[in-house]
């Protein structure tokens, strides 16, 4: 599966309950019908650049999961964690 380009961005609708998160073409590809809490509208905006730096991350922190400077187990927590978002956002 995979997901609409970035970048997107909050509009707002014709109603003052809901904003829009439009692609880079200013289509609605989802919409936040409370409105109370904007945060949650820019964490979902956000999503495919968060995805992007987790890809990005991966490999490095990969990398570290071996090493004796961090504490026993952080490193491969860290890991699978970047390892489950990454999954649930591709799948």
């Amino acid at each position: 599966m995979s997901h609409t380009p970035a970048p997107w961005k909050i509009d707002g609708a014709h109603s003052t309950r809901v904003l829009l998160i439009n692609d880079a073409k200013g289509y609605a590809i989802g919409e936040i019908v409370d409105t109370r809490n904007p945060a949650n509208a820019k964490l979902i905006a956000a999503a495919p650049d968060l995805l992007e730096a987790l890809l990005t991350a991966l490999p490095y922190v990969e990398d570290h999961e071996e090493s004796n400077v961090y504490k026993r187990g952080a490193v491969a927590r860290a890991v699978k964690q970047i390892r489950t978002a990454i999954y649930n956002a591709t799948n």
